[in-house]
């Protein structure tokens, strides 16, 4: 008995002294998590870049460095089908901290008060709208109201790109033939099925009725002809004007002429990217992305070392009786009203759109940045072609900004989408009434959605 309670006494001793070592590191851990993770955010972004995830981690650390106890969950959206995530978040009340917009969807989703106000002492905090192309400032807010809601992080625009090898081969200088719409229209007459390995290439290359950019291709047609889409105050639909119908008219008129195959019609806009890379387009309109590939080696994914890679120009769109505008587009961040941490939120959100993260995020994704001290970066800069592209994008512009455009986006673009499917390789007066009459239509539907805003 006496050895059995010696036993058990030890026992008990034990047991009390493990019980004191966990209440005390207990205690430790319970105060010294907090401090570890003093935050946790979530935040949702789109797969622009090749590798959004590890991406994202690269342009996060210095900040989570700088943050020991801030903890960032980042996931990551298709394009596809991220509308209709953040619409079901936004209604539900149960988003993330910070989200990746659309330029084109920030006054939808500020319109279902999904998004907190930021005030003018925050927007000053990043520079406030002298900071950022005014093209994309303006997404942030809804038209003619002054009510902040994002702030510009990454952007992109449209140019035209063109084989230098094969303009030189044809005697085209690319000054006279992107200058104006009847020089361009002239060029491409000359140089279409010029020979490349023997092989005849196309003058021209745009993407037909199953792209989605299908409108962004064309807006720039329809601007630099004087046209838009809604009116100056915004409360009507006008792309049946007597400007856009111009503008349509010279933009099928390539295919009527032989100057697009019909076979691009049946393409989007990365196997239209893709002929380019393959010879079989002279010139393509796209966006920064393609002077990434461009310019990055074939071990990386990239075309650096073919034909494309080694021999190209960027230039603007040929200039229309009103300019040359371009499409200029991108993606803002804006912070949930739902979240929980809205200070941390914020701050996270600051360093995102800061000159630092935007170079970065620039580096990795071949997007432009959406500032401006950040844009004409020398690191940027020192790469010949993107100093030329940067070059070309000064006339920027921007859809008009109201909260039923998505809706209106997908009724133009059905029914452009249309017209251009239609297009049959042959001119004819029947082409043009049948343009007019679809965009009568698409004026009408347009004018519906309108009149309940």
């Amino acid at each position: 008995m006496p050895s059995t309670m010696k036993i058990i006494n030890k026992t008990s001793f034990f047991k009390r002294i493990g019980q004191a070592y966990v209440h005390f590191f207990g205690a430790i851990i319970f105060f010294v998590c907090p401090l570890a993770i003093a935050a946790e955010l979530n935040i949702w972004i789109m797969s622009t870049t090749a590798q959004p995830q590890q991406d994202m981690r690269e342009i996060l650390r210095p900040y989570l460095i700088k943050n020991p106890g801030l903890r960032v969950n980042v996931t990551v959206l298709n394009w596809e089908s991220a509308w209709n995530r953040i619409v079901s978040a936004a209604a539900l009340g149960q988003g993330p901290d910070l989200v990746e917009l659309g330029s084109t969807w920030v006054a939808a989703i500020s319109a279902k008060d999904a998004l907190e106000p930021l005030s003018l002492e925050q927007q000053n905090e990043v520079g406030g709208a002298r900071a950022f192309f005014p093209a994309l400032w303006v997404t942030t807010h809804h038209h003619n109201q002054g009510q902040v809601f994002a702030i510009p992080w990454y952007a992109g625009a449209r140019v035209a790109y063109y084989r230098t090898d094969l303009f030189e081969k044809a005697g085209i200088k690319a000054s006279d033939a992107f200058a104006n719409w009847s020089s361009f229209k002239q060029a491409m007459q000359k140089i279409n099925g010029i020979k490349f390995d023997g092989k005849p290439v196309a003058a021209l290359g745009y993407p037909g009725k199953s792209d989605s950019d299908i409108l962004h291709n064309l807006a720039p047609w329809i601007w630099n002809a004087g046209g838009d889409f809604l009116s100056p105050d915004r409360r009507l639909a006008t792309i049946n004007s007597p400007e856009s119908l111009q503008a349509i008219r010279y933009y099928t008129s390539f295919v009527e002429e032989g100057l697009v195959p019909l076979s691009a019609l049946e393409k989007d806009s990365v196997q239209i990217e893709s002929g380019f890379f393959t010879n079989q387009y002279t010139v393509i309109f796209s966006g920064p992305w393609v002077l990434k590939t461009l310019t990055t080696p074939k071990a990386k994914g990239g075309q650096l070392e073919s034909a494309a890679g080694q021999n190209f120009g960027v230039a603007s769109y040929p200039a229309g009786i009103k300019g040359n505008q371009t499409f200029f587009s991108g993606s803002d961040l804006a912070l949930m009203k739902s979240s929980k941490n809205k200070e941390e939120a914020w701050k996270l959100l600051r360093y995102l759109v800061s000159r630092d993260a935007q170079l970065k995020f620039s580096k990795l994704s071949g997007m432009l940045p959406a500032r401006i001290d950040a844009l004409n970066d020398p690191i940027l800069m020192q790469d010949p072609h993107y100093a030329e592209f940067v070059g070309q994008i000064k006339l920027g512009r921007h859809y008009p900004v109201v909260s039923a455009w998505g809706q209106l986006e997908t009724i133009f673009r059905s029914h452009i989408a249309s017209l251009v499917t239609a297009v049959d390789g042959k001119k004819s007066l029947q082409n043009s009434m049948a343009i007019r009459k679809n965009l009568d239509q698409a004026t009408l539907r347009a004018n519906a959605i309108l009149s309940k805003e």
